[in-house]
C-alpha cells in the first residue's frame, strides 16, 4: 500500500497528520478511488464527542455554497490499517472535508507580516458576508469565525472552512447563530487591517493590546477611517442585526473609503508645486507652468494607482508585529565577516509534524563540509502540506550576540526565516524573526544592524524546492553564524 500503508476504511492512505485546533486527529489523505486530496478527521467512535462530532458533519454536508469548505462524506465506523498501536479490530468516524489548496488569513498576516489595505479588507469582508448570506438562508450557522477559517485558494478565491464542526466540538460565540458571525465577521475586518485580534490573541495573532467596549481600529493602527470603526462597532454592539444590513454597510463603507483617499489626493495635488519670483519672461512662465501641470497630473495619477489598486502581500508595507523588525540585508557571503561562534549541537526541529526530520544527518550542516547536508524529508508540496514551516535548531551553548547567520542550502529555491532566542522550544508564530528570505540562492548572509542575544538559532524552513524526483524537499549543507 501506499503512504507507509496507512489505510483507512479500505479506501483513504494517510500521507501528513496536520494540527487541528478541534482536538481531533486530522490528516491529508488521498482518496484511492477519487485519485483526489482530501481532508480526513479520525474519531474513535468509542469517543464521547463523536455522535457530536458526526451530527454537526451531517449538518453542514447539505451546504452547497462554493465559497464554502464542506464535508464530503461522513464514515460512521470503519477501520484503520497500516497504524502502530492501533487495534485492527477498532472502529472510527471518519469525516471527509474538501482538501483546499492556499493560505489561511492568520497565515497571510503573520507570513507577510503585512496588513491588508483597507479598501481590500471592506471588499474581501462583504465577500464573505455574502457566503454567510447564503448559508444562513439554508438554516446554518458557523458560530465560531476565526482567522485561520478564511482560506484564499491558489486562484484567489476566498473559502470558508469550520462551519457547525467548530463550534460544535468548541462552543459557539454566541447561542444565536446570526449574532455569532455578525460579530464574527467584525472581528475578522479587524483583523485584516490591524493584524491584531480585538479579544486577546488568537491563531498565533497577537491581541489588539487592550480590552474594551469602545475599541476600535483605529486605535491599534493609523490611517483607518471612522467608516470601518463604525461597522466594526456595529457588528458588536447590535447596531447591525443581519447579515444582509452588514453587506449594505459594508457597500457603504467602501464607498466612503475612496472618498477619503480621493480627498487626500486632492489636497496632495493641490498644494505639491509653490511658485516664487515675477522676473521671469511670459514664455517662460508659460512653459514652467505647463511643465508644473504635467508634473501634477502624473503624480496625481500614480497617487491614485497607488491607492486604489488591488493590494497583494507585497502592497502595504506595515508590520504587524508589535515591534519594529531589525534592518536586515540579504546577500552572497562576503569574503571577509564577522567572528563566528561555535556551534555546539544541531537538532530537528518539527513541532506541527511527527516531531522527527532527519534527526541523524542534522550534525552535517554544522560539519564543515559543504559536500553533506541535513535534508528534510520528501513532500508533496512546496509548503509541505500546508504546514507552517520545520527547522533546524542551533544550539550556541550560552546565550551570544548573534550579528549574522550565513546559510548555505543544499539547492536554490528555499525560503526561510531565523529566529534567535534562549528557547529551545520557539514559537514561530510569535516570535519576531532575525531575518527572512524567499526563494533564496544557494548561499546568503542574512545580517541585522544590532546583534540579538541568544542561545539558539532556528533556520525555519517554510517553502522548499522541487527535487529531481519531483518530489518537494529543503537541505542545508552549513550553516555559519556570525558574533
Amino acid at each position: 500500500m501506499e503512504y507507509g500503508g496507512r489505510l483507512f476504511a479500505r479506501r483513504y492512505a494517510l500521507d501528513v497528520q496536520i494540527t487541528s485546533v478541534v482536538g481531533i486527529p486530522m490528516w491529508r489523505a488521498m482518496d484511492q478511488v477519487l485519485r483526489r486530496w482530501v481532508c480526513l478527521y479520525l474519531l474513535p467512535v468509542s469517543d464521547a464527542r463523536s455522535e457530536t462530532f458526526r451530527e454537526a458533519a451531517l449538518s453542514i454536508s447539505r451546504i452547497s455554497d462554493r465559497n464554502v469548505v464542506t464535508v464530503i462524506d461522513v464514515i460512521d465506523g470503519s477501520t484503520l490499517e497500516g497504524m502502530p498501536n492501533v487495534s485492527a479490530t477498532e472502529n472510527f468516524l471518519g469525516v471527509v472535508v474538501e482538501w483546499v489548496e492556499g493560505q489561511s488569513l492568520d497565515q497571510r498576516l503573520l507570513l507577510s507580516q503585512e496588513l491588508i489595505d483597507p479598501s481590500q479588507a471592506l471588499a474581501l469582508t462583504t465577500s464573505i458576508a455574502r457566503t454567510l448570506e447564503q448559508v444562513h438562508g439554508q438554516g446554518l450557522h458557523h458560530a465560531r469565525l476565526r482567522a485561520h477559517n478564511i482560506v484564499f485558494g491558489d486562484s484567489q478565491e476566498i473559502r470558508v472552512t469550520g462551519f457547525g464542526v467548530e463550534s460544535a466540538i468548541l462552543g459557539a460565540d454566541n447561542a444565536d447563530g446570526e449574532i455569532a458571525d455578525i460579530r464574527g465577521l467584525g472581528n475578522l475586518l479587524f483583523c485584516m487591517v490591524t493584524g491584531t485580534w480585538p479579544h486577546g490573541s488568537q491563531d498565533n495573532l497577537p491581541a489588539a493590546g487592550f480590552a474594551g467596549n469602545d475599541l476600535v481600529p483605529s486605535m491599534v493602527t493609523s490611517g483607518i477611517s471612522s467608516s470601518i470603526d463604525a461597522i466594526y462597532q456595529q457588528t458588536q454592539n447590535g447596531g447591525l442585526a443581519t447579515m444582509r444590513d452588514v453587506i449594505s454597510a459594508l457597500s457603504v463603507g467602501i464607498v466612503e473609503t475612496i472618498d477619503e483617499k480621493s480627498t487626500s489626493l486632492s489636497r496632495l495635488t493641490t498644494h505639491s508645486v509653490t511658485w516664487h519670483g515675477a522676473s521671469e519672461s511670459k514664455s517662460h512662465r508659460l512653459r514652467a507652468t505647463t511643465i508644473a501641470m504635467v508634473c501634477v497630473l502624473i503624480f496625481g495619477w500614480t497617487g491614485w494607482q497607488l491607492l486604489t489598486r488591488n493590494s497583494s502581500t507585497k502592497d502595504v508595507p506595515v508590520a504587524i508585529v508589535l515591534d519594529p523588525l531589525p534592518a536586515i540585508t540579504a546577500f552572497p557571503s562576503p569574503s571577509e565577516g564577522p567572528s563566528m561562534a561555535t556551534v555546539v549541537a544541531a537538532t530537528d526541529y518539527d513541532p506541527f509534524g511527527d516531531q522527527t526530520e532527519n534527526p541523524d544527518k542534522t550534525k552535517l550542516a554544522i560539519d564543515g563540509d559543504l559536500t553533506t547536508s541535513w535534508p528534510t524529508v520528501n513532500y508533496q508540496q512546496s509548503n509541505m502540506a500546508g504546514k507552517p514551516g520545520v527547522g533546524l535548531l542551533l544550539d550556541l551553548g550560552t546565550s551570544q550576540e548573534v550579528s549574522s547567520v550565513t546559510i548555505t542550502f543544499s539547492a536554490q529555491g528555499n525560503s526561510a526565516s531565523i529566529f534567535v532566542g534562549d528557547s529551545p522550544t520557539p514559537d514561530t508564530a510569535a516570535a519576531t524573526p532575525f531575518g527572512s528570505v524567499e526563494s533564496a540562492d544557494t548561499k546568503i548572509t542574512i545580517s541585522s544592524d544590532k546583534a540579538v542575544s541568544g542561545r539558539y538559532v532556528l533556520v525555519w524552513l517554510t517553502h522548499v524546492p522541487q527535487a529531481a524526483n519531483g518530489s518537494w524537499q529543503g537541505g542545508i549543507s552549513e550553516v555559519e553564524v556570525g558574533l
